[in-house]
């Protein structure tokens, strides 16, 4: 009886272990994804870096159609089209994964805890101003991932999938499609306007 006791301790340890690098590995790999992409494009030349920089810098904190900013500003750096929606879309599935992945443990870190709690809060407006987002499920989410509206875009999308009870991978890849979708309409609208206006 007592083997069978310290046997199954031994499992429940066995198991809170693999559980915490689980957590630990869901923690670095968006982390390390990211500085692993910023490192490749360091490489490239400190020009190149800069364009990547500003353009992150204009999506990044603009609060409001940062998208619609940082396009036409990565074209006329002349950072080519393609590469510019694949670095957009890098950029938002990497913060969709760590949210994801980590949601409620990133709420305990100091700094990084304000801001998911903010975002929790952006979620729960974007739920209750865009109810049909619910009601859609995935399609609902990659629509309020696409459309640059207050309260949307890849991180809102990511917590309103949480909030929904959408699978991870699910909301991973509504966020993904959602932005690869905005991307690419912005980057052609933008290439066709800038066409127009000095060809």
């Amino acid at each position: 009886m007592m083997d069978l006791d310290i046997k199954g301790i031994r499992e429940q340890v066995e198991r809170m272990r693999e559980m915490e690098r689980s957590v630990i590995a869901k923690l670095l790999i968006p982390i390390s994804l990211a500085i692993a992409v910023a490192v490749i494009i360091g490489f490239a030349g400190q020009e190149v870096y800069m364009k990547y920089a500003t353009v992150f810098s204009i999506y990044s904190f603009m609060p409001l159609g940062g998208a619609i900013a940082a396009i036409p500003a990565g074209l006329r750096l002349g950072i080519h089209p393609l590469c510019l929606i694949a670095f957009i879309v890098f950029s938002d599935a990497v913060l969709s994964l760590f949210l994801v992945w980590n949601f409620d443990h990133a709420k305990k870190i100091p700094v990084i805890g304000k801001v998911v709690k903010k975002m929790e809060e952006n979620g729960n407006k974007a739920l209750m101003k865009y109810r049909w987002a619910k009601r859609f499920g995935f399609v609902g989410l990659v629509m309020l991932v696409m459309f640059p509206l207050q309260w949307t875009g890849s991180a809102v999308g990511s917590i309103v999938g949480r909030l929904i009870g959408m699978p991870p991978l699910m909301t991973w890849l509504a966020v993904v499609l959602g932005t690869l979708i905005r991307t690419s309409i912005f980057t052609f609208i933008s290439i066709g306007v800038s066409t127009f206006l000095f060809f």
